[in-house]
């Protein structure tokens, strides 16, 4: 019988591949305005990703998120380190400064200024030139997030930065952030001279803590002993994404979208499937003429829209995959998908066909099976 089930489904041609698309277009649209969605969120703290030797953030006790960085005093780094279970501290600086490209138009530009020994927060992908001459006289590293804008910048560019001398000697490749101002790395020290401002000038403290050490403990720790702020790296991420879901309409705007692919995958794979089952009222009356039971009815109904979200659910998967194949952490656009949003995407194809395979067998166990013979 759950042959004759599937040969019901597919004899109708039209209507199977209506089906079929109608849920691998809802299916596409969660999974990849997800995938779009998360990627965003990860890019407004991929700075912080991109340093996983720091297991500890140390800041402003105010600092809230990545972006919001008030200064504390270079001292902050020798009070870390004395501080039981720290393995090392390291500065690290992180400013904003406008640089004169060679076309003679202006770029606000992130610098990131790194300790000259341990090169923490440098960029680990280079595409041409060689991070060791970062310690040559106003070296700078550019990092032009793959815009055409800033690739007129190449190795051996001499520019200014905030009217003082800096020359690439290296082009930088590391994941883009949610800004799209291109990055300088330099030395720290040389970082501070491109960016002048307070009198306090430290961005962060990146700490590394001994192994065996809990981050979340040693964090506790840097905050009673020196009274500065302190996050583990997972925890200072999650601090930055839920700042920007929270205080920005991403989050709202991306929600609409997925909850409108839901709607329309369930409307259209409802509606049509049971448009399919009305037309088949004939064939499911004359097999219940024939003593088939109702729980043998509704197995071939639930099989039906089981093949039927199977199908639809792999297609829309492997539609949001295809899209994006070719999407990097370096494009303009920021693609994630998740383990999570598989299972999303199967759950909401689970209910849509469970729906309408429900309201569908609610129907055919109402059939007479006299109507057979009118």
């Amino acid at each position: 019988m759950y042959r004759v089930a599937l040969r019901m489904l597919m004899g109708d041609t039209t209507k199977y591949i209506a089906l079929v698309f109608g849920l691998a277009f809802s299916t596409m649209l969660i999974v990849q305005q997800g995938s779009v969605f998360t990627g965003l969120m990860g890019r407004t703290a991929a700075k912080i990703d991109s340093i996983p030797q720091a297991d500890i953030w140390v800041m402003d006790p105010a600092t809230r998120y990545f972006d919001e960085r008030k200064p504390i005093e270079d001292t902050a780094v020798l009070r870390v380190r004395g501080v039981p279970g720290v393995d090392w501290a390291e500065p690290v600086f992180f400013g904003m400064g406008t640089a004169r490209m060679p076309d003679k138009t202006f770029a606000s530009v992130l610098i990131v200024g790194v300790d000259r020994a341990s090169r923490l927060g440098l960029a680990d992908r280079f595409e041409s030139g060689s991070p060791d001459a970062i310690n040559q006289p106003d070296a700078i590293l550019w990092d032009h997030l793959n815009l055409p804008i800033y690739q007129q910048v190449k190795v051996g560019t001499v520019m200014e930065i905030n009217d003082r001398r800096a020359q690439v000697v290296a082009i930088a490749s590391a994941p883009r952030t949610i800004n799209s101002n291109p990055v300088v790395y330099t030395t720290y020290n040389r970082a501070l001279a491109y960016a002048p401002g307070e009198r306090k000038r430290l961005a962060y403290v990146l700490v590394k803590t001994k192994p065996g050490e809990d981050p979340q403990v040693v964090a506790r720790r840097i905050r009673d002993v020196t009274g500065l702020g302190a996050k583990s790296r997972d925890e200072f991420f999650w601090d930055t994404v839920k700042f920007f879901l929270k205080s920005t309409g991403i989050g709202i705007n991306f929600g609409l979208t997925v909850l409108l692919g839901f709607i329309v995958g369930v409307a259209v794979a409802g509606q049509t499937f049971y448009t399919f089952t009305v037309e088949n009222t004939k064939n499911f009356a004359a097999l219940k003429a024939m003593g088939l039971g109702r729980w043998t009815l509704i197995g071939m109904v639930l099989l039906q829209a089981t093949v039927v979200g199977v199908l639809g659910w792999g297609l829309g998967v492997g539609g949001a995959a295809i899209f994006g194949l070719n999407i990097t952490d370096r494009s303009v656009i920021a693609y994630h998908m998740t383990p999570q949003l598989m299972a999303i995407s199967f759950a909401a194809s689970v209910f849509t066909v469970l729906l309408a395979g429900g309201v569908s067998a609610r129907r055919v166990l109402k059939i007479e099976p006299a109507i057979v013979f009118r």
